[in-house]
C-alpha cells in the first residue's frame, strides 16, 4: 500500500528546462511544468532492494508543507509546489523504518537495525558536493518529491543515506517511539542545517525570534534552547502553535495579531532584552512581506537572519534597513551532508532533544490523505502516519 501522486507533463512557455529535467521529465520548478494532478492509496509489490540497498518496513513518516502543495492545484491547474519533482512519485520524504532484508554489498546495516533515512540523496561527485555542498548537488534525488518516499509499507533505500535510531529506542524504552522520532529528524534537521550550519549557530546567551511555529520553527526553537539562547522569542497567528512553543523551550510567545500597532511588537522585544534586540531572527512563517518590517525593528546590531519558510508569492522587501544594520542573511532549503542527521540523532539518543513533544497528530497508512488534509488545515504540530497506527 502507498500514496502515489501522478500528474501530466505540461511545461509552460515561460519555463527553461535544463538538460536533465527535458531529458528525465523532473522540474525544478514544478509548478510551471506539472498540472492535472491526481493521487491515490494503492496497493503495490514490495520492492526488491539493489546490491547496495536495504529494505525497510517504513515506521513513521511525517506530512510536510511540500506534500500538501504536490496534491494541490492552482487555478490553472498546475502543482502548487514549485521545487523538484519528478512523477508519478510515493510522496513522503520524513520516514523512519525496520531493515528487513539487505542488499548483498551493505557493509554497515543489517536485519533489525532501526533507521532514519535522509531525504537529499546527492551524488558526492558533482563539483558542488566535491566542495560540501550537498544541498547544491547536480544530481540531487529528493525523496517523496522526485523518487519514491515513505508514505508506504516498504522501501528500499540506499545504505549510503541510512542513519542508524537503535540507542534512541533504548533510550526510549519503545521501537515505536524511536521510529516516531526518527520520523521528525528530516525537519529538525531543515533547522540544524539553517541555523548551525549555514549561519554559524549562536553565542551561548543570545536572544533569538522565531516566526511561525510550524514544525520546523518548533525545531529551530529547541535547537537554539539547547545552544544557551537567553530569551526565545516566538510570533505565530495560530494560539495551539504558541502553546506547542512554549512546551519546545520558547520564554514568550505573542501573536502579532493582538499587536497591531506599528512598532507595537518590536517594542515589546527591545524592552524585554534591554535595548539589544535578537541576535539572530529565524523567518519560517514564509510571509517575509508581514514578517520583515518586524524584523528590522527587533534585530540587533549585526544580526543574523535566517530565512527557512518558502514565500507564496514574491513580497516587495526594502532591504534598507539590514544594509544599514550589518545584517548577515542566511538561506536554506533542506539537508544533506555535513553530520547533520548523525547530530540531530545524537541530540534525540542523549534527550538534548525530544521534538515528540511537537506531535500534533497520529493517522494509519491508509487515511495518508486525510493525514494530509489536516496537516494542510493549519493545525498544531507534525502529522505523523504509520501503519502501526490503528485506525
Amino acid at each position: 500500500m502507498h500514496l502515489c501522486c501522478e500528474g501530466e507533463w505540461a511545461p509552460t512557455g515561460g519555463v527553461k528546462l535544463g538538460e536533465r529535467e527535458q531529458k528525465e521529465h523532473r522540474s525544478y520548478t514544478s509548478g510551471l511544468c506539472w498540472k492535472n494532478l491526481s493521487y491515490q492509496i494503492e496497493d503495490v509489490r514490495t520492492p526488491e532492494p539493489k546490491e547496495d540497498e536495504v529494505l525497510i518496513r517504513v515506521g513513521a513518516c511525517g506530512v510536510c508543507g511540500s506534500d500538501i502543495h504536490s496534491i494541490a492545484s492552482k487555478e490553472n491547474g498546475y502543482m502548487q509546489y514549485n521545487c523538484h519533482t519528478r512523477l508519478p512519485v510515493i510522496l513522503g520524504h520524513e520516514f523512519s523504518g525496520e531493515i528487513v532484508q539487505t542488499g548483498k554489498n551493505v557493509k554497515e546495516f543489517k536485519a533489525g537495525d532501526l533507521i532514519a533515512v535522509e531525504q537529499i540523496h546527492y551524488c558526492g561527485k558533482c563539483n558542488n558536493c566535491r566542495i560540501g555542498l550537498y544541498n547544491n548537488c547536480d544530481e540531487r534525488e529528493d525523496i517523496g518529491l522526485s523518487a519514491d518516499g515513505g508514505f508506504c509499507e516498504y522501501a528500499a533505500v540506499p545504505e549510503k543515506y541510512c542513519c542508524k535510531i537503535n540507542d534512541i529506542a533504548e533510550l526510549l524504552g519503545s521501537k515505536m517511539a524511536a521510529l516516531e522520532a526518527g520520523a521528525l529528524a528530516e525537519p529538525t534537521g531543515v533547522a540544524y542545517h539553517s541555523v548551525v550550519i549555514n549561519a554559524g549557530g549562536i553565542k551561548p546567551g543570545a536572544h533569538v525570534a522565531v516566526f511561525g511555529a510550524g514544525p520546523i520553527g518548533l525545531s529551530a526553537v529547541a535547537l537554539c534552547r539547547a545552544a544557551g539562547a537567553a530569551k526565545v522569542f516566538v510570533f505565530d497567528t495560530v494560539p495551539e502553535k504558541l502553546d506547542l512553543a512554549k512546551k519546545m523551550g520558547a520564554d514568550v510567545c505573542l501573536n502579532p495579531l493582538d499587536y497591531p500597532a506599528a512598532g507595537e511588537l518590536p517594542g515589546i522585544v527591545l524592552e524585554l532584552t534591554h535595548g539589544i534586540g535578537c541576535h539572530m531572527c529565524i523567518e519560517a512563517a514564509g510571509n517575509p512581506g508581514q514578517t520583515y518590517p518586524q524584523i528590522t525593528g527587533m534585530m540587533s546590531a549585526h544580526a543574523k537572519l535566517v530565512q527557512i519558510g518558502l514565500p507564496g508569492r514574491v513580497p516587495p522587501i526594502d532591504m534598507t534597513p539590514f544594509i544599514y544594520n550589518g545584517t548577515s542573511v542566511y538561506c536554506c532549503s533542506g539537508s544533506a551532508g555535513s553530520d547533520i542527521f548523525p547530530s540531530v540523532l545524537r541530540m534525540f539518543a542523549t534527550k538534548v532533544l525530544d521534538m515528540r513533544r511537537c506531535i500534533g497528530g497520529r493517522y494509519p497508512l491508509e487515511k495518508t490523505d486525510q493525514a494530509i488534509a489536516r496537516a494542510g488545515s493549519g493545525c498544531a504540530g507534525k502529522i505523523l502516519v504509520s501503519q502501526f497506527y490503528e485506525a
